[in-house]
């Protein structure tokens, strides 16, 4: 479980989950990481898994459970997922991954939903492995001129 003194480092972790995700959209600003975790982890500490190796942070999943709102049903939201690169292909993935279920399982959620970029074929690869199906497919045009 994360505790207080982990969020600097987390913050930088979700700066470059930003950046795999974005892009050039991408936030980068560590102030804005730092308080987004504060304010989420006064009530979700439980679901912001830290694992440590070498005494050290070398992965961090982020789990916020959820309920539908017309269905009352109750699910969770794998929110953010990182393995430091060095552990990136080793028993850590799946250790830290399987954790994350385990959580879930313990939470009672129905389902788990986890949103992945097009173009993160790793972690595409890492939901499939685990039995995720995809739901739903976001598309997206830019009109502005300055894109291309």
């Amino acid at each position: 479980m994360m505790e207080h003194h982990d969020i600097v480092q987390v913050a930088q972790i979700e700066i470059e989950i930003s950046v795999i995700s974005f892009g050039r959209d991408a936030v980068i600003d560590p102030q804005f990481h730092i308080k987004k975790l504060e304010k989420a982890s006064q009530n979700e500490r439980k679901g912001m898994l830290i694992l440590e190796v070498d005494e050290s942070i070398g992965g961090w999943m982020w789990i916020t459970p959820r309920e539908n709102s017309i269905t009352k049903e109750k699910y969770a939201n794998f929110k953010s997922f990182y393995i430091a690169p060095d552990l990136r292909g080793t028993r850590y993935v799946e250790e830290l991954f399987e954790e994350g279920i385990a959580y879930c399982r313990r939470e009672q959620v129905e389902h788990i939903v986890g949103k992945v970029h097009v173009e993160n074929l790793p972690m595409r690869l890492l939901y499939k492995k685990y039995g995720f199906r995809p739901m739903h497919l976001t598309m997206e045009l830019s009109v502005s001129e300055s894109d291309d």
